[in-house]
């Protein structure tokens, strides 16, 4: 009886443990310099991950585990992202971020649980709870949130919520906090 008391404890405390190793490896924080390919190269993008496959054939690339992606005009952080290229294989068509998806840019942070960029429109499909945060006030969910980034402009379908703070209140709320 006592053994099978602390073989529960042992089990429960190693689930415990992995969880919080998994949580904290996969959504940790994103590094704090960007990477040395960015200063030679502005127009790059690295991606990380614990596993990288790429198919020629069907001209996709998949990203798994910890995928981190940093370029100069943001970083994206997901647990898997799948990479298709055009027929020629150098170019990127589309991409499809999953799994607790995160999406930071200068005056705009993203979550979803899926995030699918279509690159020929400059366009970015937030599916699975999305929520966008416009300059760390406005507040926007709904079942899909569209954003085309060229033309700055946004679109909610399916029960959309959107708080807007007018600045005097965000400035009262940022106030209150500290």
């Amino acid at each position: 009886m006592k053994s099978n008391i602390k073989m529960k404890r042992v089990i429960r405390k190693f689930l415990i443990s992995y969880f919080l190793l998994f949580r904290f490896s996969v959504f940790g924080q994103f590094p704090e310099e960007n990477p040395p390919e960015l200063l030679t190269n502005p127009d790059a993008t690295v991606v990380t991950s614990n596993t990288f496959k790429l198919d020629q054939n069907i001209h996709q690339g998949f990203f798994s585990g910890n995928v981190i992606t940093i370029a100069n005009n943001f970083k994206m952080r997901s647990n898997e992202m799948t990479v298709f290229f055009d027929e020629s294989g150098s170019e990127i068509k589309r991409l499809i971020a999953k799994g607790e998806a995160l999406l930071v840019q200068e005056k705009r942070t993203a979550k979803a649980a899926q995030m699918e960029y279509i690159v020929a429109e400059d366009k970015l499909i937030l599916t699975g709870n999305p929520e966008v945060i416009e300059e760390n006030k406005d507040h926007v969910t709904g079942n899909v949130i569209t954003i085309f980034r060229n033309s700055n402009q946004m679109f909610v379908d399916g029960h959309s919520r959107v708080i807007l703070l007018r600045t005097s209140q965000a400035s009262q709320d940022q106030q209150q906090k500290k």
